[in-house]
């Protein structure tokens, strides 16, 4: 395809409301009758373990095909100023927009960067670099570090998911949002098994309405685009638009790597367990001994499953740990925060007692080392001097541990969730994506 334009988005957002996929349906509004999409609409969801970012941390994407791109630029640079005018953002967050031409998802900078910007910590450095190698079109700040990440995201046999995003009319942006939890359920059973985090079983509430004051009335995630639009009916308050985005929430796709575990880093560790502790509120730290040392891992009381597996565990068990690097000891030693568990080897714990009364059956009392056994409830004695050893029971099996669903980080995969993977691209209809409820 000739022309291709990529243009992304991060940070347009601030703690007074605002949001960077709200923006992208507006921009998308705003040049609809210029281009053609190539792709849905991409959410681009980054590293969660970074501490100054929201806990969702996404960019955006939109990849079209026009002629000029300074003019789309522009067009960018002036609707993001004036969306961002009555919402400042915090001094630590600014806005970024990068324009690129070509193939740039196939492209290896760009595509490393991604892959870095999954799981470990990115500087704006390293991204006003690439931008500058590439001859890009770019404007900002801090965002432009998620504006790069999305540019080289989501290319070709990659798996996706998709999240259908229905905003509010900006007069209820402040109030409660609407969205009948029964509707939710009866739909998700409706669906031949592609929802992916809609609906808490355990919680029995849905889990697709954000808190705060952004315009996001509720987000709809699946493998099945088309069948998304049902939930359409659990709503009870009237949307301002809805749009469908293409995304890599939900895929694990470069989450974890066998890294050294630096702060903010996202990995996968596997060792021996050495010791539990369950804490006053129920959250777990479990110590194991891996190839780069000793680390504590956290498993929070709030992931259910996850924590209740966790508590079950014993020393020399084996395990390995999907999780985030946190910058604060715990022991002494660093810890992890952690996504899942597998448990790969569960130990047999042998335990050792006093032999039985051959009368009575009671446990008799060791009378002294070498010197046998008394029954304290018959006063049979015996010269047996040997204990007997018993395997214990374990509740805890070889496995896979998830959080409870309400739980999962936005990248991290259900477990048996089998996802779609993209061959080539194809010219997307806006009507098929993008819909209109109020014109306020």
């Amino acid at each position: 395809m000739d022309n291709i334009i990529t243009i992304s988005f991060d940070d347009i957002d601030s703690q007074y409301g605002g949001c960077t996929t709200h923006f992208t349906g507006i921009f998308l509004y705003e040049i609809k009758n210029k281009i053609k999409l190539i792709d849905y609409p991409l959410l681009v969801r980054l590293n969660p373990g970074i501490p100054w970012k929201t806990r969702g941390n996404a960019s955006t994407a939109l990849r079209f095909i026009y002629n000029n791109p300074d003019e789309i630029f522009e067009i960018a640079k002036n609707l993001v100023e004036e969306y961002i005018n009555p919402r400042p953002p915090s001094p630590n967050k600014k806005p970024g927009i990068v324009v690129t031409q070509g193939k740039v998802w196939e492209e290896d900078n760009f595509k490393n960067f991604y892959k870095k910007a999954l799981s470990d910590v990115v500087l704006l450095d390293e991204a006003i670099n690439i931008l500058e190698k590439n001859k890009a079109l770019y404007y900002g700040g801090k965002g432009l570090i998620g504006a790069t990440a999305a540019q080289g995201s989501l290319g070709l046999y990659e798996p996706y998911t998709f999240e259908l995003i229905f905003y509010r009319i900006p007069d209820n942006w402040d109030k409660e949002r609407c969205v009948r939890d029964d509707m939710v359920l009866k739909i998700e059973k409706s669906l031949p098994g592609c929802s992916i985090n809609n609906y808490d079983y355990i919680k029995e509430r849905t889990s697709v309405k954000p808190n705060g004051p952004d315009p996001i009335l509720s987000g709809f995630r699946g493998s099945c685009e088309k069948l998304l639009w049902k939930y359409e009916y659990s709503l009870c308050e009237t949307p301002h638009f809805a749009l469908l985005f293409r995304s890599n929430q939900h895929t694990s796709y470069g989450l974890f790597n066998d890294l050294f575990p630096y702060p903010y880093r996202n990995v996968e560790i596997e060792g021996y367990v050495l010791n539990i502790k369950v804490l006053p509120k129920g959250h777990v730290i479990v110590s194991i001994n891996t190839k780069y040392g000793i680390f504590d891992i956290s498993l929070y009381k709030d992931t259910g499953p996850l924590n209740e597996a966790a508590k079950l565990l014993a020393k020399g068990d084996y395990i390995k740990v999907q999780g985030s690097v946190r910058p604060y000891f715990y022991n002494s030693n660093p810890t992890i925060s952690a996504y899942s568990m597998e448990v790969i080897y569960v130990n047999q714990i042998k335990k050792t007692l006093s032999p039985r009364c051959p009368l009575c059956g009671n446990r008799m009392k060791s009378l002294g080392h070498n010197k046998g056994y008394r029954c304290e409830k018959c006063g049979f004695i015996t010269k047996q001097t040997d204990k007997i050893e018993i395997k214990m029971n374990r509740k805890l099996l070889p496995g896979i541990y998830m959080p409870e669903t309400g739980e999962l980080m936005h990248l991290q995969k259900e477990k048996y969730t089998i996802l779609p993977i993209l061959t080539n691209f194809n010219y997307i209809d806006l009507n098929q994506i993008f819909k209109i409820y109020s014109n306020q």
